[in-house]
Protein backbone atom coordinates (compact mmCIF):
# COMPACT_ATOMS: atom_id res chain seq x y z
CA UNK A 1 0.00 0.00 0.00
CA UNK A 2 2.50 2.53 0.73
CA UNK A 3 4.29 1.86 -2.27
CA UNK A 4 0.97 2.28 -4.24
CA UNK A 5 0.47 5.87 -2.61
CA UNK A 6 4.39 6.96 -3.06
CA UNK A 7 3.51 6.43 -6.41
CA UNK A 8 -0.08 8.21 -6.55
CA UNK A 9 1.89 11.38 -5.03
CA UNK A 10 4.57 11.34 -7.59
CA UNK A 11 1.69 11.21 -10.52
CA UNK A 12 0.44 13.83 -8.73
CA UNK A 13 2.86 15.52 -8.88
CA UNK A 14 3.44 15.37 -12.39
CA UNK A 15 -0.73 15.74 -13.51
CA UNK A 16 0.12 19.31 -11.20
CA UNK A 17 3.14 20.21 -13.56
CA UNK A 18 0.91 18.90 -16.34
CA UNK A 19 -2.42 21.16 -15.49
CA UNK A 20 -0.56 24.19 -16.70
CA UNK A 21 -0.37 22.60 -20.46
CA UNK A 22 -3.31 21.26 -20.37
CA UNK A 23 -5.02 24.83 -19.48
CA UNK A 24 -2.75 25.99 -22.32
CA UNK A 25 -3.94 23.23 -24.29
CA UNK A 26 -7.61 24.10 -23.76
CA UNK A 27 -7.21 27.63 -24.54
CA UNK A 28 -5.36 27.72 -27.65
CA UNK A 29 -8.35 24.98 -28.79
CA UNK A 30 -10.51 27.71 -27.73
CA UNK A 31 -9.03 29.91 -29.76
CA UNK A 32 -8.80 27.69 -32.99
CA UNK A 33 -12.01 27.54 -34.22
CA UNK A 34 -11.92 31.45 -35.54
CA UNK A 35 -8.85 30.93 -37.44
CA UNK A 36 -8.74 27.11 -38.58
CA UNK A 37 -10.70 25.05 -41.15
CA UNK A 38 -11.12 21.07 -41.06
CA UNK A 39 -8.00 21.20 -43.29
CA UNK A 40 -5.99 22.70 -40.31
CA UNK A 41 -7.24 20.63 -38.07
CA UNK A 42 -5.97 17.81 -40.17
CA UNK A 43 -2.11 19.63 -41.11
CA UNK A 44 -1.98 20.49 -37.05
CA UNK A 45 -2.15 16.91 -36.83
CA UNK A 46 0.24 15.39 -38.83
CA UNK A 47 2.97 18.33 -38.55
CA UNK A 48 2.74 17.65 -34.54
CA UNK A 49 2.92 13.64 -35.03
CA UNK A 50 5.85 14.48 -37.60
CA UNK A 51 7.38 16.46 -35.45
CA UNK A 52 7.29 14.34 -32.54
CA UNK A 53 8.39 11.26 -34.88
CA UNK A 54 11.30 13.35 -36.24
CA UNK A 55 12.60 14.35 -32.46
CA UNK A 56 12.23 11.31 -31.44
CA UNK A 57 14.38 10.11 -33.82
CA UNK A 58 17.10 12.68 -33.13
CA UNK A 59 17.14 12.28 -29.52
CA UNK A 60 18.91 8.86 -30.36
CA UNK A 61 17.47 6.58 -27.26
CA UNK A 62 19.45 9.64 -24.69
CA UNK A 63 17.08 8.99 -22.06
CA UNK A 64 16.81 5.30 -20.88
CA UNK A 65 20.51 5.29 -21.07
CA UNK A 66 20.74 8.54 -18.95
CA UNK A 67 18.54 7.23 -16.39
CA UNK A 68 20.25 4.31 -15.70
CA UNK A 69 23.67 5.87 -15.58
CA UNK A 70 22.37 8.19 -12.53
CA UNK A 71 20.68 5.46 -10.84
CA UNK A 72 24.20 3.22 -11.50
CA UNK A 73 26.76 5.63 -10.77
CA UNK A 74 24.42 8.28 -8.29
CA UNK A 75 23.42 11.87 -8.48
CA UNK A 76 26.65 13.17 -7.79
CA UNK A 77 28.56 11.96 -10.44
CA UNK A 78 26.09 12.47 -13.29
CA UNK A 79 27.41 15.68 -14.60
CA UNK A 80 29.75 14.16 -17.52
CA UNK A 81 26.65 12.91 -18.84
CA UNK A 82 24.47 15.21 -18.33
CA UNK A 83 26.80 17.62 -19.83
CA UNK A 84 26.89 14.73 -23.03
CA UNK A 85 23.76 14.82 -23.79
CA UNK A 86 22.74 17.94 -23.58
CA UNK A 87 25.32 18.56 -26.60
CA UNK A 88 24.37 15.76 -28.65
CA UNK A 89 20.57 16.55 -28.41
CA UNK A 90 20.81 20.18 -29.14
CA UNK A 91 22.73 19.55 -32.55
CA UNK A 92 20.20 16.58 -32.98
CA UNK A 93 17.39 18.48 -32.44
CA UNK A 94 18.50 21.76 -34.84
CA UNK A 95 19.12 19.12 -37.28
CA UNK A 96 15.37 17.80 -37.05
CA UNK A 97 13.72 21.19 -36.80
CA UNK A 98 15.48 22.23 -40.53
CA UNK A 99 14.54 18.46 -41.32
CA UNK A 100 10.47 18.73 -40.91
CA UNK A 101 10.53 22.09 -42.48
CA UNK A 102 12.24 21.15 -45.30
CA UNK A 103 9.88 17.63 -45.97
CA UNK A 104 6.75 20.12 -45.85
CA UNK A 105 8.35 23.02 -47.71
CA UNK A 106 8.58 19.81 -50.53
CA UNK A 107 4.96 18.99 -50.17
CA UNK A 108 4.25 22.53 -50.58
CA UNK A 109 5.65 22.97 -53.89
CA UNK A 110 3.87 19.94 -54.92
CA UNK A 111 0.33 21.40 -53.76
CA UNK A 112 0.60 18.69 -51.17
CA UNK A 113 0.19 20.95 -47.45
CA UNK A 114 -1.19 24.23 -47.55
CA UNK A 115 0.52 25.70 -43.89
CA UNK A 116 3.85 26.96 -44.65
CA UNK A 117 4.41 29.96 -42.33
CA UNK A 118 4.58 27.68 -39.16
CA UNK A 119 7.43 25.69 -40.85
CA UNK A 120 9.90 28.39 -39.41
CA UNK A 121 9.15 27.73 -36.28
CA UNK A 122 10.40 24.22 -36.13
CA UNK A 123 14.04 24.29 -35.90
CA UNK A 124 13.68 26.28 -32.24
CA UNK A 125 10.86 24.16 -31.83
CA UNK A 126 12.79 20.90 -31.93
CA UNK A 127 15.87 22.03 -30.36
CA UNK A 128 13.75 23.15 -27.10
CA UNK A 129 11.92 19.99 -27.39
CA UNK A 130 15.13 17.84 -27.05
CA UNK A 131 16.84 19.90 -24.27
CA UNK A 132 13.84 19.71 -22.40
CA UNK A 133 13.93 16.03 -22.30
CA UNK A 134 16.70 15.80 -21.14
CA UNK A 135 16.42 18.23 -17.91
CA UNK A 136 13.16 16.51 -17.26
CA UNK A 137 14.70 12.99 -17.05
CA UNK A 138 17.14 14.37 -14.54
CA UNK A 139 14.66 16.10 -12.55
CA UNK A 140 12.17 12.65 -12.51
CA UNK A 141 14.97 10.43 -11.63
CA UNK A 142 15.77 13.14 -8.77
CA UNK A 143 12.68 13.06 -7.72
CA UNK A 144 11.83 16.38 -7.91
CA UNK A 145 8.01 16.15 -9.04
CA UNK A 146 7.44 19.00 -7.31
CA UNK A 147 10.09 21.40 -8.80
CA UNK A 148 8.72 20.51 -11.94
CA UNK A 149 5.15 21.53 -11.27
CA UNK A 150 6.32 24.79 -10.49
CA UNK A 151 8.24 25.44 -13.42
CA UNK A 152 5.13 24.06 -15.51
CA UNK A 153 3.32 26.95 -14.10
CA UNK A 154 5.46 29.36 -15.10
CA UNK A 155 6.18 27.81 -18.32
CA UNK A 156 2.48 27.81 -19.04
CA UNK A 157 2.14 31.34 -18.46
CA UNK A 158 5.16 32.70 -20.21
CA UNK A 159 3.72 30.46 -23.85
CA UNK A 160 0.20 32.15 -23.43
CA UNK A 161 1.69 35.25 -23.11
CA UNK A 162 3.71 34.67 -26.10
CA UNK A 163 0.88 33.30 -28.23
CA UNK A 164 -1.89 36.24 -27.34
CA UNK A 165 1.13 38.84 -27.62
CA UNK A 166 1.34 36.93 -31.51
CA UNK A 167 -2.12 36.61 -32.24
CA UNK A 168 -2.59 40.50 -31.47
CA UNK A 169 0.22 41.18 -34.10
CA UNK A 170 -1.95 39.11 -36.57
CA UNK A 171 0.81 36.15 -36.85
CA UNK A 172 -0.60 32.90 -38.31
CA UNK A 173 -2.52 30.75 -35.97
CA UNK A 174 -0.21 27.37 -36.26
CA UNK A 175 3.08 29.90 -36.14
CA UNK A 176 2.11 31.12 -33.25
CA UNK A 177 1.60 28.06 -31.21
CA UNK A 178 4.78 26.26 -32.12
CA UNK A 179 6.84 29.04 -31.78
CA UNK A 180 5.39 30.13 -27.99
CA UNK A 181 5.93 26.96 -26.72
CA UNK A 182 9.47 26.92 -28.26
CA UNK A 183 9.92 30.22 -26.77
CA UNK A 184 8.45 29.17 -23.50
CA UNK A 185 10.54 25.96 -23.44
CA UNK A 186 13.65 27.51 -23.98
CA UNK A 187 13.00 30.14 -21.21
CA UNK A 188 12.72 26.99 -18.98
CA UNK A 189 15.84 25.33 -20.11
CA UNK A 190 17.92 28.42 -19.74
CA UNK A 191 16.84 28.93 -15.78
CA UNK A 192 17.03 24.96 -15.52
CA UNK A 193 21.27 25.11 -16.53
CA UNK A 194 21.58 27.68 -14.30
CA UNK A 195 19.72 25.77 -11.35
CA UNK A 196 21.72 23.18 -11.88
CA UNK A 197 25.29 24.64 -12.14
CA UNK A 198 26.66 22.25 -13.93
CA UNK A 199 30.88 22.19 -13.40
CA UNK A 200 32.75 24.34 -15.72
CA UNK A 201 35.41 21.54 -15.65
CA UNK A 202 32.48 18.95 -16.69
CA UNK A 203 33.82 17.01 -19.92
CA UNK A 204 32.16 14.97 -22.66
CA UNK A 205 31.66 11.17 -21.17
CA UNK A 206 32.38 9.12 -24.83
CA UNK A 207 32.00 5.86 -22.56
CA UNK A 208 28.78 6.86 -21.53
CA UNK A 209 27.38 8.23 -25.14
CA UNK A 210 28.54 4.53 -26.55
CA UNK A 211 26.75 2.87 -23.93
CA UNK A 212 23.51 4.91 -23.76
CA UNK A 213 23.45 5.33 -27.71
CA UNK A 214 23.39 1.39 -27.13
CA UNK A 215 20.95 0.77 -24.34
CA UNK A 216 18.52 3.53 -26.15
CA UNK A 217 18.76 2.08 -29.53
CA UNK A 218 16.11 -0.80 -29.22
CA UNK A 219 14.03 1.62 -26.94
CA UNK A 220 14.46 4.51 -29.46
CA UNK A 221 13.70 2.23 -32.44
CA UNK A 222 10.51 1.08 -30.75
CA UNK A 223 9.03 4.03 -29.96
CA UNK A 224 9.60 5.37 -33.77
CA UNK A 225 7.66 2.59 -34.40
CA UNK A 226 4.95 3.45 -32.24
CA UNK A 227 5.36 7.47 -33.63
CA UNK A 228 5.65 6.40 -37.01
CA UNK A 229 2.30 4.15 -36.88
CA UNK A 230 0.56 7.48 -35.42
CA UNK A 231 2.10 9.40 -38.74
CA UNK A 232 0.87 6.73 -41.32
CA UNK A 233 -2.57 7.07 -39.40
CA UNK A 234 -3.03 10.65 -39.38
CA UNK A 235 -1.30 11.24 -43.35
CA UNK A 236 -3.54 8.49 -44.30
CA UNK A 237 -6.47 10.23 -43.21
CA UNK A 238 -5.12 13.56 -44.36
CA UNK A 239 -4.54 12.69 -48.16
CA UNK A 240 -6.63 9.52 -48.84
CA UNK A 241 -10.35 9.71 -47.74
CA UNK A 242 -12.52 13.53 -48.52
CA UNK A 243 -11.39 16.66 -46.64
CA UNK A 244 -14.26 16.05 -44.27
CA UNK A 245 -12.84 13.09 -43.09
CA UNK A 246 -10.06 14.47 -42.39
CA UNK A 247 -10.75 16.94 -40.50
CA UNK A 248 -12.91 15.04 -38.20
CA UNK A 249 -9.58 13.33 -37.25
CA UNK A 250 -7.94 16.59 -36.63
CA UNK A 251 -10.84 17.81 -34.24
CA UNK A 252 -10.98 14.58 -32.53
CA UNK A 253 -7.34 14.82 -31.69
CA UNK A 254 -7.66 18.05 -30.59
CA UNK A 255 -10.48 17.31 -28.09
CA UNK A 256 -8.08 14.00 -26.72
CA UNK A 257 -5.15 16.27 -26.12
CA UNK A 258 -5.52 17.65 -22.60
CA UNK A 259 -6.38 14.17 -21.00
CA UNK A 260 -3.31 12.63 -22.85
CA UNK A 261 -1.42 15.81 -21.30
CA UNK A 262 -3.52 15.60 -17.87
CA UNK A 263 -3.66 12.02 -17.74
CA UNK A 264 -2.13 9.79 -19.03
CA UNK A 265 1.25 11.83 -19.65
CA UNK A 266 1.51 11.85 -16.09
CA UNK A 267 0.77 8.44 -15.58
CA UNK A 268 3.54 7.34 -17.46
CA UNK A 269 6.17 9.58 -15.90
CA UNK A 270 5.37 8.76 -12.57
CA UNK A 271 6.22 4.69 -13.64
CA UNK A 272 9.48 5.36 -15.08
CA UNK A 273 10.03 7.40 -12.03
CA UNK A 274 9.46 4.33 -9.66
CA UNK A 275 9.99 1.37 -12.22
CA UNK A 276 13.92 1.09 -11.13
CA UNK A 277 13.51 1.06 -7.39
CA UNK A 278 10.74 -1.65 -7.51
CA UNK A 279 13.01 -3.78 -9.77
CA UNK A 280 15.51 -3.23 -7.06
CA UNK A 281 13.59 -3.48 -4.24
CA UNK A 282 9.88 -5.08 -4.94
CA UNK A 283 10.71 -7.29 -8.32
CA UNK A 284 8.16 -10.03 -7.50
CA UNK A 285 4.74 -7.39 -6.90
CA UNK A 286 6.15 -5.57 -10.34
CA UNK A 287 2.89 -7.71 -11.97
CA UNK A 288 0.38 -6.30 -9.49
CA UNK A 289 1.86 -2.50 -9.29
CA UNK A 290 1.46 -3.17 -13.22
CA UNK A 291 -2.08 -4.50 -13.42
CA UNK A 292 -3.08 -1.57 -11.17
CA UNK A 293 -1.57 1.36 -13.10
CA UNK A 294 -2.95 -0.22 -16.04
CA UNK A 295 -6.21 -0.01 -14.13
CA UNK A 296 -5.80 3.64 -13.42
CA UNK A 297 -5.40 4.20 -17.38
CA UNK A 298 -8.64 2.48 -18.35
CA UNK A 299 -10.42 5.26 -16.06
CA UNK A 300 -8.94 7.46 -18.26
CA UNK A 301 -10.13 5.92 -21.51
CA UNK A 302 -13.29 6.86 -19.93
CA UNK A 303 -12.38 10.40 -18.52
CA UNK A 304 -11.16 11.33 -21.57
CA UNK A 305 -14.74 10.53 -23.53
CA UNK A 306 -16.47 12.59 -20.67
CA UNK A 307 -13.92 15.47 -21.51
CA UNK A 308 -14.56 15.40 -25.44
CA UNK A 309 -17.94 15.18 -25.19
CA UNK A 310 -18.03 18.32 -23.11
CA UNK A 311 -15.44 20.15 -25.54
CA UNK A 312 -17.40 19.35 -28.72
CA UNK A 313 -20.66 21.04 -26.54
CA UNK A 314 -19.28 24.53 -26.54
CA UNK A 315 -16.67 24.20 -29.03
CA UNK A 316 -17.97 22.27 -31.73
CA UNK A 317 -21.21 21.33 -31.70
CA UNK A 318 -21.51 22.76 -35.29
CA UNK A 319 -20.02 19.26 -36.31
CA UNK A 320 -22.42 16.48 -35.88
CA UNK A 321 -21.34 14.50 -33.07
CA UNK A 322 -22.29 11.23 -34.59
CA UNK A 323 -20.07 11.76 -37.14
CA UNK A 324 -17.16 12.78 -34.96
CA UNK A 325 -17.29 10.35 -32.02
CA UNK A 326 -15.80 7.21 -33.23
CA UNK A 327 -12.79 9.20 -34.54
CA UNK A 328 -13.16 10.42 -31.10
CA UNK A 329 -13.04 6.68 -29.81
CA UNK A 330 -10.46 5.76 -31.80
CA UNK A 331 -8.09 8.75 -30.98
CA UNK A 332 -8.50 8.05 -27.49
CA UNK A 333 -7.99 3.71 -27.76
CA UNK A 334 -4.68 4.69 -28.93
CA UNK A 335 -3.69 7.09 -26.41
CA UNK A 336 -4.86 4.32 -23.76
CA UNK A 337 -3.00 1.70 -25.21
CA UNK A 338 0.36 3.84 -25.31
CA UNK A 339 0.10 4.24 -21.77
CA UNK A 340 -0.66 0.42 -21.14
CA UNK A 341 2.16 -0.43 -23.30
CA UNK A 342 4.45 1.60 -20.41
CA UNK A 343 2.98 -0.03 -17.48
CA UNK A 344 3.55 -3.82 -18.91
CA UNK A 345 6.62 -3.52 -20.71
CA UNK A 346 8.84 -3.48 -17.06
CA UNK A 347 9.96 -6.45 -18.52
CA UNK A 348 12.51 -4.92 -21.07
CA UNK A 349 13.29 -2.71 -18.45
CA UNK A 350 14.51 -5.94 -15.93
CA UNK A 351 16.32 -7.09 -18.75
CA UNK A 352 18.08 -4.08 -19.89
CA UNK A 353 16.95 -4.98 -23.44
CA UNK A 354 14.28 -3.46 -25.59
CA UNK A 355 14.35 -5.31 -28.48
CA UNK A 356 11.45 -7.68 -27.49
CA UNK A 357 9.32 -3.91 -27.97
CA UNK A 358 11.19 -3.08 -31.06
CA UNK A 359 9.75 -6.38 -32.71
CA UNK A 360 6.33 -6.12 -31.63
CA UNK A 361 6.04 -2.41 -32.67
CA UNK A 362 7.43 -2.75 -35.51
CA UNK A 363 4.77 -5.71 -36.49
CA UNK A 364 2.53 -3.33 -35.60
CA UNK A 365 4.01 -0.58 -37.96
CA UNK A 366 4.66 -2.64 -40.88
CA UNK A 367 0.50 -3.90 -40.30
CA UNK A 368 -0.51 -0.12 -40.11
CA UNK A 369 1.49 0.78 -43.34
CA UNK A 370 -0.35 -2.39 -45.06
CA UNK A 371 -3.78 -1.85 -44.11
CA UNK A 372 -4.57 1.70 -42.93
CA UNK A 373 -4.12 3.27 -46.29
CA UNK A 374 -5.51 -0.36 -48.19
CA UNK A 375 -8.71 -0.32 -46.32
CA UNK A 376 -8.82 3.18 -46.66
CA UNK A 377 -8.79 3.10 -50.45
CA UNK A 378 -10.76 -0.29 -51.02
CA UNK A 379 -13.25 -0.27 -48.36
CA UNK A 380 -14.24 2.37 -45.53
CA UNK A 381 -13.21 5.02 -43.25
CA UNK A 382 -15.22 3.52 -40.37
CA UNK A 383 -13.46 0.04 -41.27
CA UNK A 384 -10.53 1.84 -41.21
CA UNK A 385 -10.65 3.27 -37.46
CA UNK A 386 -11.50 0.00 -35.96
CA UNK A 387 -7.95 -1.59 -37.75
CA UNK A 388 -6.44 1.78 -36.47
CA UNK A 389 -8.01 1.21 -32.88
CA UNK A 390 -7.97 -2.32 -32.50
CA UNK A 391 -4.08 -2.61 -33.37
CA UNK A 392 -2.13 -1.18 -31.19
CA UNK A 393 -4.01 -3.58 -28.18
CA UNK A 394 -2.37 -6.41 -29.85
CA UNK A 395 1.20 -4.88 -29.25
CA UNK A 396 -0.08 -4.51 -25.19
CA UNK A 397 -1.36 -8.10 -25.20
CA UNK A 398 2.41 -9.67 -26.65
CA UNK A 399 4.25 -7.12 -24.34
CA UNK A 400 2.43 -8.46 -21.32
CA UNK A 401 2.99 -11.82 -21.79
CA UNK A 402 6.43 -10.94 -22.26
CA UNK A 403 7.07 -9.14 -18.80
CA UNK A 404 5.47 -12.01 -17.86
CA UNK A 405 7.71 -14.79 -18.96
CA UNK A 406 10.53 -12.26 -17.67
CA UNK A 407 9.39 -12.56 -13.96
CA UNK A 408 8.72 -16.56 -14.24
CA UNK A 409 12.29 -16.52 -15.58
CA UNK A 410 13.25 -14.36 -13.04
CA UNK A 411 11.81 -15.90 -10.05
CA UNK A 412 12.67 -19.35 -11.16
CA UNK A 413 16.82 -17.82 -11.32
CA UNK A 414 16.29 -16.89 -7.93
CA UNK A 415 14.95 -20.25 -6.34
CA UNK A 416 18.18 -21.91 -7.76
CA UNK A 417 20.43 -19.19 -6.54
CA UNK A 418 19.79 -16.90 -4.57
CA UNK A 419 22.04 -13.80 -4.73
CA UNK A 420 21.01 -13.85 -8.20
CA UNK A 421 20.49 -9.88 -9.02
CA UNK A 422 18.42 -8.62 -11.79
CA UNK A 423 21.25 -5.94 -11.86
Amino acid sequence: MRTQNSFLETWKFFAIAAFPAFLSNFWIIIRSPDFLNAKDFIEWAVLTSSGILVCCLSQLGIKPGYMQEVTDKGVENRYPALTSSLLLLSTTGLLAGFFIAFLFIILNYYHLWENTIVLYSLPLFCLTSNLYVIFQTDMRIRQRAQQLARLSIIQTFLSLIVFESMLLFSFDFLLCVFLSSGISTGIICIFLYLNISIPRNSVIDTIFLKKALNIGSFFLFSLLCRYAADSIVFSSFKWIPPETIGGYLGVSIKLCEPVSILYVSALQMAWGSHVYDWIKNSIENLPNLSAWASKLLFYGFALGNLVAILMWFFLFSDISFVSLFPFILMTLSRITAFGVLTTVGYGQTIKRSYKTGFKINFVELILTILLVPLSLVYLHWSFCLLICGVLPWISVARVYLNSNSVIILNTLNKKSDPTTDVF
